[in-house]
């Protein structure tokens, strides 16, 4: 009979070396390999946005299983921390590596845009908050053991221990934000976008979500 293989779950503090396997995670939620013909700007576009992620955050920790990384989250304190500046650079270098061909210029135009919409829903809502979950995802083969409920925990915690009372995130229908309604969350804004997606349209729907401690 088979021997069921034993999982050490651990979390702890994110570290460069984890960057890689965190990015090919971005990669395969976002289905960049299936939808990019050159494998170079599917993984150019994994490095970019994980950097862009990481710019905002002050803080990042890992869930791992048998010592690898298969989650993450990453949050922010406002007013806690400066900017991560060799992030920063670290995206707009990537950025202009994408530009060079029409694949990379596409793709960061549908960041764009699903940034700028984003950003418009933040102001229209008009509520200020004292921090922001910046990402949370944990590897597809890898849910249903706790490691999502973990890491938001310690999201919260982080962001209550240093005296705030509530956050926000952005979310959408590729994630799981029923999750997040099950943490308590409460839905504060919508809006909707037609991607056009290398030819096909994608219909999503986009969100803000708030939590109060």
């Amino acid at each position: 009979y088979m021997v069921q293989k034993m999982e050490e779950i651990t979390y702890r503090d994110l570290v460069k070396e984890e960057y890689p396997r965190l990015e090919r995670l971005i990669g395969e939620t976002w289905g960049f390999g299936r939808r990019c013909k050159d494998k170079k700007v599917a993984g150019l576009l994994e490095k970019a946005y994980w950097a862009s992620l990481l710019s905002q955050a002050d803080f990042a920790r890992a869930a791992l299983i048998n010592g690898r990384p298969v989650g993450v989250v990453l949050a922010k304190r406002e007013g806690k921390g400066g900017k991560n500046f060799a992030m920063i650079f670290r995206g707009i270098f990537y950025k202009l590596r994408l530009a060079v061909n029409a694949e990379g210029r596409g793709n960061l135009k549908i960041f764009r845009e699903l940034n700028q919409q984003n950003r418009r829903m933040f102001k229209e809502q008009g509520e200020k908050f004292d921090g922001e979950l910046i990402y949370l995802n944990i590897m597809r083969n890898k849910k249903g053991k706790g490691l999502g409920s973990q890491l938001w925990e310690d999201a919260k915690n982080y962001i209550q221990n240093s005296g705030g009372k509530n956050f926000f995130f952005f979310t959408d229908t590729t994630c799981d934000y029923k999750f997040y309604e099950k943490k308590g969350c409460q839905r504060i804004a919508a809006s909707e976008k037609i991607l056009d997606m290398g030819g096909q349209r994608k219909h999503l729907e986009m969100y803000i979500y708030k939590y109060e401690m």
